[in-house]
Protein backbone atom coordinates (compact mmCIF):
# COMPACT_ATOMS: atom_id res chain seq x y z
CA UNK A 1 0.00 0.00 0.00
CA UNK A 2 1.29 3.71 -0.78
CA UNK A 3 4.20 4.60 -2.41
CA UNK A 4 6.40 2.97 0.70
CA UNK A 5 5.03 -0.32 -0.10
CA UNK A 6 3.58 -1.19 2.96
CA UNK A 7 2.49 -4.91 3.05
CA UNK A 8 -0.81 -4.88 4.72
CA UNK A 9 -2.88 -8.41 5.12
CA UNK A 10 -5.81 -10.14 5.35
CA UNK A 11 -6.48 -12.79 8.01
CA UNK A 12 -9.62 -14.63 6.92
CA UNK A 13 -11.10 -17.28 9.53
CA UNK A 14 -12.33 -21.03 7.74
CA UNK A 15 -16.03 -19.48 8.53
CA UNK A 16 -18.00 -16.63 8.02
CA UNK A 17 -17.64 -13.18 6.71
CA UNK A 18 -15.86 -10.89 9.39
CA UNK A 19 -11.73 -10.50 8.62
CA UNK A 20 -8.87 -9.44 10.22
CA UNK A 21 -6.71 -6.14 8.37
CA UNK A 22 -3.33 -5.70 9.51
CA UNK A 23 -1.55 -2.51 8.95
CA UNK A 24 -3.66 -0.70 6.60
CA UNK A 25 -0.78 1.45 5.43
CA UNK A 26 -1.65 5.28 3.90
CA UNK A 27 -5.01 3.93 1.89
CA UNK A 28 -7.79 2.91 4.00
CA UNK A 29 -10.11 3.95 1.16
CA UNK A 30 -8.23 1.30 -1.25
CA UNK A 31 -8.63 -1.55 1.75
CA UNK A 32 -12.39 -0.42 1.75
CA UNK A 33 -13.20 -1.01 -1.57
CA UNK A 34 -10.92 -4.35 -1.38
CA UNK A 35 -13.35 -5.60 1.53
CA UNK A 36 -16.78 -4.94 -0.10
CA UNK A 37 -15.09 -6.47 -3.64
CA UNK A 38 -14.68 -9.36 -1.86
CA UNK A 39 -18.01 -9.39 0.49
CA UNK A 40 -15.83 -8.94 3.47
CA UNK A 41 -16.43 -7.66 6.81
CA UNK A 42 -13.75 -6.27 9.30
CA UNK A 43 -14.26 -6.63 12.64
CA UNK A 44 -10.19 -5.79 13.51
CA UNK A 45 -7.31 -3.19 12.48
CA UNK A 46 -4.29 -4.73 13.92
CA UNK A 47 -1.33 -2.70 14.27
CA UNK A 48 1.85 -3.59 14.46
CA UNK A 49 3.21 -0.06 14.84
CA UNK A 50 2.05 3.61 14.98
CA UNK A 51 4.04 4.89 12.09
CA UNK A 52 2.00 6.72 9.60
CA UNK A 53 2.88 4.37 6.12
CA UNK A 54 1.35 1.64 8.96
CA UNK A 55 -2.03 3.34 10.29
CA UNK A 56 -2.73 6.06 8.58
CA UNK A 57 -5.75 4.16 6.72
CA UNK A 58 -6.91 2.92 9.66
CA UNK A 59 -9.49 6.33 10.77
CA UNK A 60 -10.90 5.77 7.46
CA UNK A 61 -11.45 2.14 7.48
CA UNK A 62 -12.29 2.22 11.32
CA UNK A 63 -15.17 5.09 10.45
CA UNK A 64 -16.76 3.02 7.03
CA UNK A 65 -16.74 -0.45 8.85
CA UNK A 66 -16.89 0.09 12.76
CA UNK A 67 -13.87 -1.99 13.16
CA UNK A 68 -12.19 -1.97 16.40
CA UNK A 69 -8.53 -0.77 16.07
CA UNK A 70 -5.53 -2.45 18.03
CA UNK A 71 -2.84 -1.17 19.13
CA UNK A 72 0.07 -1.38 21.50
CA UNK A 73 -0.41 0.98 24.24
CA UNK A 74 2.96 2.77 23.84
CA UNK A 75 1.86 3.49 20.43
CA UNK A 76 -1.14 5.27 20.89
CA UNK A 77 0.23 8.66 21.14
CA UNK A 78 1.67 8.12 17.68
CA UNK A 79 -1.66 7.34 15.56
CA UNK A 80 -2.84 10.99 15.55
CA UNK A 81 0.67 12.88 15.73
CA UNK A 82 2.13 13.38 12.61
CA UNK A 83 5.56 14.40 13.86
CA UNK A 84 5.80 11.54 16.26
CA UNK A 85 4.61 8.94 13.65
CA UNK A 86 7.20 10.55 10.90
CA UNK A 87 4.88 11.35 8.66
CA UNK A 88 5.85 15.10 9.03
CA UNK A 89 9.35 14.10 7.75
CA UNK A 90 8.03 11.86 5.06
CA UNK A 91 6.11 14.82 3.54
CA UNK A 92 8.64 17.75 4.65
CA UNK A 93 6.78 19.37 6.58
CA UNK A 94 4.61 19.64 9.20
CA UNK A 95 0.78 18.48 8.36
CA UNK A 96 -2.02 21.09 8.36
CA UNK A 97 -4.35 17.94 9.70
CA UNK A 98 -3.84 14.56 9.99
CA UNK A 99 -6.44 11.33 10.35
CA UNK A 100 -7.45 11.61 13.80
CA UNK A 101 -7.32 7.45 14.72
CA UNK A 102 -8.41 6.63 17.85
CA UNK A 103 -7.45 2.84 19.40
CA UNK A 104 -10.37 1.16 20.69
CA UNK A 105 -8.04 -1.89 22.29
CA UNK A 106 -4.63 -0.69 23.72
CA UNK A 107 -2.79 -3.96 24.05
CA UNK A 108 0.05 -5.71 26.01
CA UNK A 109 2.44 -8.38 25.35
CA UNK A 110 0.97 -11.50 25.99
CA UNK A 111 -2.76 -10.60 25.11
CA UNK A 112 -5.03 -12.77 22.34
CA UNK A 113 -6.87 -11.25 19.96
CA UNK A 114 -9.79 -13.69 18.36
CA UNK A 115 -11.75 -14.30 15.73
CA UNK A 116 -13.26 -17.26 15.31
CA UNK A 117 -10.87 -20.17 15.16
CA UNK A 118 -8.48 -17.52 14.51
CA UNK A 119 -6.04 -16.33 17.62
CA UNK A 120 -3.13 -13.56 17.39
CA UNK A 121 -0.58 -13.55 20.21
CA UNK A 122 0.65 -10.19 20.96
CA UNK A 123 4.56 -9.98 21.20
CA UNK A 124 5.94 -6.87 22.22
CA UNK A 125 9.07 -6.30 20.29
CA UNK A 126 9.91 -2.46 21.07
CA UNK A 127 13.18 -1.01 19.24
CA UNK A 128 11.86 0.00 16.29
CA UNK A 129 9.16 2.11 18.08
CA UNK A 130 8.47 2.00 22.00
CA UNK A 131 5.07 -0.26 20.66
CA UNK A 132 6.14 -2.37 18.00
CA UNK A 133 4.59 -5.67 18.53
CA UNK A 134 4.77 -9.22 16.16
CA UNK A 135 1.63 -10.93 15.70
CA UNK A 136 1.92 -14.34 16.18
CA UNK A 137 -0.39 -17.25 14.72
CA UNK A 138 -0.22 -20.94 14.64
CA UNK A 139 2.03 -21.06 11.48
CA UNK A 140 2.75 -17.35 10.59
CA UNK A 141 4.19 -14.51 12.43
CA UNK A 142 3.01 -10.89 11.36
CA UNK A 143 6.46 -8.67 11.97
CA UNK A 144 5.75 -5.26 11.02
CA UNK A 145 8.99 -3.22 10.83
CA UNK A 146 10.74 -5.07 13.59
CA UNK A 147 12.20 -7.46 11.52
CA UNK A 148 12.52 -8.33 7.34
CA UNK A 149 13.43 -11.34 5.14
CA UNK A 150 17.21 -10.33 5.13
CA UNK A 151 17.08 -7.27 7.18
CA UNK A 152 16.06 -5.39 10.59
CA UNK A 153 13.82 -2.47 11.10
CA UNK A 154 15.27 1.40 11.87
CA UNK A 155 15.60 3.04 14.97
CA UNK A 156 16.42 6.53 14.23
CA UNK A 157 12.94 7.66 14.59
CA UNK A 158 10.69 8.86 17.34
CA UNK A 159 10.35 5.99 20.15
CA UNK A 160 13.53 4.21 18.59
CA UNK A 161 16.31 1.95 20.36
CA UNK A 162 19.12 0.03 19.01
CA UNK A 163 19.81 -1.43 21.98
CA UNK A 164 15.83 -2.31 22.49
CA UNK A 165 15.45 -3.75 19.09
CA UNK A 166 18.33 -5.86 20.28
CA UNK A 167 16.28 -7.62 22.83
CA UNK A 168 13.74 -7.75 20.67
CA UNK A 169 15.28 -9.76 17.81
CA UNK A 170 16.94 -12.09 20.36
CA UNK A 171 13.06 -12.51 20.99
CA UNK A 172 12.37 -13.52 17.70
CA UNK A 173 15.02 -15.63 17.41
CA UNK A 174 13.54 -17.79 20.07
CA UNK A 175 10.09 -18.53 18.07
CA UNK A 176 9.60 -21.42 15.92
CA UNK A 177 11.83 -21.98 13.26
CA UNK A 178 8.95 -22.96 10.95
CA UNK A 179 6.90 -19.52 10.97
CA UNK A 180 6.16 -17.90 8.09
CA UNK A 181 7.57 -14.06 8.84
CA UNK A 182 5.03 -11.87 7.19
CA UNK A 183 7.00 -8.52 7.45
CA UNK A 184 6.02 -4.75 7.12
CA UNK A 185 7.76 -4.53 3.98
CA UNK A 186 9.13 -6.58 1.28
CA UNK A 187 9.26 -9.85 0.63
CA UNK A 188 8.04 -12.89 3.29
CA UNK A 189 10.34 -15.92 4.15
CA UNK A 190 10.38 -18.78 6.65
CA UNK A 191 11.91 -18.00 10.15
CA UNK A 192 14.35 -20.50 9.72
CA UNK A 193 16.40 -18.62 6.77
CA UNK A 194 16.51 -15.79 9.22
CA UNK A 195 17.96 -17.44 12.19
CA UNK A 196 21.63 -17.19 11.19
CA UNK A 197 21.69 -13.33 10.14
CA UNK A 198 19.78 -12.40 13.36
CA UNK A 199 23.01 -12.57 15.76
CA UNK A 200 25.14 -10.67 13.13
CA UNK A 201 21.94 -7.90 13.20
CA UNK A 202 22.14 -8.05 16.85
CA UNK A 203 26.13 -7.52 17.13
CA UNK A 204 25.68 -4.53 14.41
CA UNK A 205 22.90 -2.88 17.06
CA UNK A 206 25.16 -3.11 20.15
Amino acid sequence: MGDILTNTYFVIPDEGDEIIVIDPGMDGEAIYKKLLEKGWRCRFILLTHGHFDHSMGAAYLRKMTGAQVVCHKFDVELLSDSRKNAADMYYGRALDSYPDCVCDIPVSDGDIITLGDVELKVIHTPGHTNGSVLYLGDKVVFTGDTVFAGSFGRTDLYGGSSETLSASLELVAALDPDLKLCPGHGNSCFLRSELLKIPGYIRYLE
